[in-house]
């Protein structure tokens, strides 16, 4: 893969692509399908998996996306929250190829538990978890004068302003719409050094 910024933009296309077909895949399986719609959407799963493990190969023999860029940025301490496994990995990682020191966790309570633990500069939270909902953990930690700096950036699969306007009552300072395109939450980022 060449450094050159379209190569950049063409992966990131890449990548924004297959995550976003796979998150529809996973909505789907969410409701009861039909057999036939199920193997579907496994086959499509599997498709965009080897898509994203080309993507993977691609990073090894050549810069990452976005490298020129960690290497001027400060390090963050970044948490990631989300039930699904898969998109908090691949977020962190990309979080981490841009330079930022990174955190999972897959529950809202977990959340709660590691923001104390870690004390991170920036949250990226999942609205939408099964044990705590995404806006409950933000009303807990805004309680706390301990994380009173951090920045909350919650991240949901509806664009409404309804959403919008329950996130910042919320105590949340910035909402994306997944999937999430790497260039804007990488300005939100540097606005935060």
């Amino acid at each position: 893969m060449s450094s050159k910024p379209g190569s950049e933009v063409s992966f990131a296309r890449e990548l924004r692509d297959a995550l976003s077909a796979i998150q529809m895949a996973m909505e789907v399986l969410r409701r009861p399908p039909d057999e036939a719609t199920r193997d579907r959407m496994i086959e499509l799963m599997e498709r965009q998996l080897a898509t994203l493990r080309a993507l993977a190969d691609r990073c090894d023999s050549a810069p990452a996306p976005g490298a020129a860029m960690a290497a001027e940025a400060q390090t963050l301490r970044l948490l990631v929250v989300d039930d699904n496994i898969d998109s908090a990995e691949v977020l962190g990682t990309l979080l981490e190829q841009l330079g930022h020191e990174v955190f999972v966790a897959y529950t809202g309570a977990r959340a709660i538990e590691v923001a104390h633990e870690r004390r991170p500069d920036v949250i990226l939270l999942d609205l939408a978890l099964p044990d705590v909902s995404g806006y409950d953990v933000a009303r807990t930690l805004r309680r706390d004068s301990q994380l009173a700096g951090v920045y909350i950036i919650g991240l949901s699969g509806f664009g409404g302003d309804e959403h919008r306007k329950r996130a910042l009552e919320a105590g949340l300072d910035d909402y994306l719409v997944k999937p999430v395109a790497i260039e804007t939450l990488g300005k939100l980022l540097a606005a935060r050094r």
